[in-house]
């Protein structure tokens, strides 16, 4: 029997690092994990989607999607949601494999 790397894997379902099909694999893959964390420090602070709607000035219907990933976020709105949920995020940036823009 064969064994296969989680990297192998990987390359099998969302195509080789650097390719587009990989870039849209991890970027959802991200979006999917910031959305379960919202949702997980919401609980947390022991806030219905309700009340974190109220406090955002948000409708309750646009927290749920945001927590099940069905909501693309600006900038604003993380912060604004990190804000009120009492963490701040860091975003960075880092080379994907493409060449540089001169």
């Amino acid at each position: 029997m064969k064994t296969t790397t989680h990297d192998e894997l990987l390359d099998e379902i969302a195509g080789k690092r650097g390719t587009i099909g990989r870039e849209i694999f991890e970027s959802e893959l991200k979006a999917e994990i910031l959305a379960y964390k919202f949702k997980e420090l919401r609980k947390q602070r022991k806030l219905t989607q309700g009340q974190l709607a109220e406090k955002l000035g948000v409708d309750k219907g646009q927290i749920s999607r945001i927590e099940n990933g069905k909501f693309n976020l600006t900038l604003a709105t993380i912060n604004k949601m990190a804000s009120e949920l009492g963490v701040r995020i860091e975003f960075s940036f880092q080379t994907i494999g493409l060449k540089p823009v001169l």
